[in-house]
């Protein structure tokens, strides 16, 4: 194979692998309101979410916003943050749990 053939070739596949740790990424939890991260306290839900890191690329997280939202009878944390590699926008959802329970 030509240089040229084989450097196509890994980029395709480095995009198709990115997309794939993508998806696993929203299956995961914190990917998704149905499956959030629980933490004991309001200061670790930005170090928890940007320590996940971006899901295409494995580099840092920037933080872009961070919200509380219903989701049915749980109030969660959502924590939008961008990576500052790539630029891929990552969503994390994260509760409070009572640390006596």
């Amino acid at each position: 194979m030509r240089k040229r053939t084989q450097k196509r070739a890994a980029a395709r596949d480095a995009v198709k692998l990115a997309k794939d740790r993508v998806r696993l990424a929203a299956l995961e939890e914190g990917g998704s309101s149905s499956r959030p991260i629980w933490v004991v306290s309001a200061s670790l839900v930005e170090p928890t979410a940007l320590g996940l890191g971006c899901p295409a690329c494995g580099g840092p997280l920037r933080l872009q916003e961070h919200e509380a939202k219903p989701f049915g009878a749980q109030l969660l944390r959502v924590v939008h943050a961008g990576c500052i590699d790539c630029g891929h926008r990552r969503t994390v959802y994260i509760g409070l749990r009572d640390p006596l329970n």
